[in-house]
């Protein structure tokens, strides 16, 4: 039984205060200077400057400055957490449902989030700014942008003659024949891009790297794109007209450079390239692409929650469900923990139907639908698949589709429990994949939740990003950065980074089977 506040005065002690607190101020300071879910001032701050920390004046029982609210409840980004009128922390102080008796504003009796407060955690996890002890709160609401196409104010002058001019909006002039230089373009200000566009005339097949900076010193790679040549990926521009790219890193930016690599020295064509423009034109996130349900559907809200740490689950502590607050699920008449990570022991395919390691995703997820194929008994048996992940070029020995949840989640080597998948982000592989391996249940900006690396990156950084990177490919077998609607899909590509096997140096999650580039074909 969770219950958040029960008693109905506390006499303060600390710090060598003797201050009786009651009502709606009892529930504020339990809240904050006591309880595992808040900051546990107590442990951090001395008096005086623990009371100061939201009382103004001389006294350690001032008047409250609520502005102090922002560094932590954050009212910046896509959640108000300071003033929203649902959700903000100025207005869910505690209210008074009997004289002898406060309660929480946002949870009930039993630790759960009232109705109308679901939106309560995402105040701070969202893109605005919330720190406590050091920590930021990571972006589980993702972003929303919705801009047009728009040129850069300027070209930075880095000898490629004519770059001014694909800045024009005039598709008849261009660039200087010859010149092949870094093309660096100044946004003016800092901005999260997600798309580029360049107007090619054809003549001249490009293939390009893109990169980003917020100084002109410091660049990180923005755009891998899907071509390969010289066993790199590219953006390969080739033929007459825009050409379009979702970038793979949204990180802030103000400056972007275009590279052209080749095997060789060549000249560009006169005016080959004509045009070019970027935007910010995106929606991804919990309420988005993820699950968007209420938070403590999966995790537990009366368990510790601020601790100092970024990342409290590691593999070799053995604690996911504790460092990531996740409610147990029952099972029969007993209660077991929502993930085995690091998952241990036997995961072969029968193994993986009949064990709990996935126990929380198939709360609701159906699992016979999710794992079931045509070699499947009773109600495994599925032909055809009613999974989306399959592959219609890849059958088993039988000739029979392969459900490729099924074979991931088995696992490799002998009883299917070699380490592939790096389960703490660390850059070392230490358990068998799991769900979480390639789904970001927060929601991804990419297709099906698959994991884009924003979650998981160093934090403060996007240095994981675009880990697998999966796309739909279209009606004509291209990757689409921009198709999300599984139906219309043919089947999926991740991304390629060098040759030989997928390893998590590469792609920042896991080892692999085949490289990782890997594409599977369906009929939508």
């Amino acid at each position: 039984m969770k219950k958040l506040f029960a008693a109905s005065v506390m006499s303060l002690t600390l710090f060598g205060i003797s201050h009786v607190v009651q009502g709606a101020g009892q529930v504020m300071h339990d809240v904050h200077i006591l309880s595992d879910r808040g900051p546990k001032i107590e442990e951090h701050w001395t008096y005086p400057d623990t009371c100061h920390l939201c009382h103004t004046g001389e006294t350690h029982n001032g008047p409250v400055d609520y502005n102090l609210c922002n560094n932590c409840h954050s009212p910046g980004g896509a959640y108000d957490g300071v003033n929203d009128a649902e959700i903000g922390a100025r207005n869910n102080l505690g209210s008074e449902m009997n004289p002898d008796e406060w309660v929480s504003d946002i949870y009930d009796a039993d630790g759960n989030l009232k109705q109308g407060k679901e939106k309560w955690c995402l105040g701070c996890h969202d893109d605005g700014y919330s720190e406590i002890h050091g920590v930021a709160a990571p972006n589980i609401a993702g972003k929303t942008m919705a801009e047009t196409w728009q040129n850069p104010v300027a070209a930075v002058d880095t000898g490629f003659q004519g770059a001014a001019a694909l800045l024009d909006g005039d598709f008849s002039t261009g660039n200087v024949e010859g010149q092949t230089a870094d093309l660096i373009f100044d946004l003016g200000t800092e901005k999260e891009v997600t798309h580029i566009r360049l107007w090619n005339n054809g003549p001249t097949k490009s293939n390009l790297e893109v990169y980003g900076s917020s100084n002109l010193n410091t660049w990180r790679r923005i755009f891998r794109g899907h071509s390969i040549k010289f066993g790199k990926p590219f953006w390969r521009v080739a033929g007459r007209g825009w050409f379009e790219a979702k970038i793979d890193d949204f990180s802030p930016i103000r400056y972007i450079k275009i590279v052209r690599v080749k095997s060789r020295p060549a000249a560009l064509a006169d005016r080959s390239f004509r045009e070019f423009e970027y935007k910010s034109d995106i929606s991804y996130g919990y309420e988005v692409t993820g699950h968007k349900f209420a938070c403590d559907y999966c995790h537990d809200t009366s368990t510790i929650h601020v601790d100092g740490n970024s990342r409290t689950y590691s593999f070799s502590q053995n604690n996911y469900s504790e460092g990531y607050r996740l409610a147990d699920v029952a099972i029969g008449n007993t209660f077991i923990s929502a993930l085995e990570i690091p998952r241990v022991g036997c995961n072969k395919k029968d193994n993986v139907k009949s064990d709990n390691d996935f126990a929380l995703c198939f709360t609701c997820h159906d699992k016979y639908e999710l794992l079931g194929d045509a070699n499947g008994a009773g109600d495994f048996y599925k032909d055809p698949l009613m999974t989306y992940f399959t592959n219609n070029n890849n059958a088993d020995e039988n000739g029979n589709p392969i459900n490729a949840h099924l074979v991931h989640l088995s696992g490799r080597d002998g009883c299917g429990n070699a380490p592939d998948w790096d389960s703490d982000w660390d850059g070392l592989a230490d358990s068998p994949q799991s769900c979480p391996s390639c789904h970001n249940v927060h929601g991804s900006p990419n297709p099906a939740m698959t994991r884009h690396g924003e979650l998981t990156s160093t934090p403060g950084t996007s240095d994981k990003v675009p880990m697998m990177n999966l796309h739909y490919l279209d009606v004509e077998g291209e990757a689409d950065g921009d198709l999300m609607d599984r139906s219309q899909s043919t089947g999926g590509r991740t991304q390629f980074y060098a040759g030989a096997p997928g390893t998590v140096a590469k792609n920042n999650t896991c080892k692999m089977c085949h490289s990782d580039m890997h594409e599977y074909v369906r009929t939508p």
